[in-house]
């Protein structure tokens, strides 16, 4: 087993009770605030290097090379990753393909760049490397 495939197992053996929250990537939080609320509904290892998390509005979070995981009821969380990619439809339209979106970090060179296709968005992004790769925040 891989890390990643490691880190499906896990997710998927605790659901239900997994911690729900608003998504921070490397610091940047998805909305820009702390209120948004994601449910992981399952995780698969779709390649050894990479793991898949889906969420209950049709969202997924994708992440290569996951490093360690902290995984429970009251934290989720990836100390370290090469990528994390997050899709999601635009909230309140259909959930068709123009519909959705993507935010993709990605380590270059020791650090963090960040890049998105809604262009439509302000995009005020400051990830650093120091953060979590991946972490779910909120009051339970």
């Amino acid at each position: 087993m891989t890390q990643a495939s490691d880190i499906a197992a896990e997710i998927s053996a605790k659901l239900p009770a997994v911690k729900g929250g608003s998504l921070v990537v490397w610091g940047d939080i998805f909305g820009g605030r702390i209120d948004n609320w994601h449910t992981i509904t399952s995780a698969v290892a779709p390649a050894e290097d990479q793991v898949s998390i889906r969420f209950n509005h049709g969202e997924t979070l994708d992440v290569w090379d996951p490093g360690i995981a902290t995984i429970g009821e009251r934290d989720f969380r990836i100390a370290t990753a090469a990528k994390v990619r997050w899709e999601w439809f635009y909230y309140g339209r259909a959930e068709l393909a123009e519909n959705r979106f993507f935010i993709e970090h990605a380590v270059v060179d020791g650090i963090v760049v960040a890049s998105s296709d809604a262009k439509w968005a302000p995009n005020r992004f400051r990830p650093h490397i120091a953060r979590a790769a991946v972490e779910l925040m909120g009051f339970d």
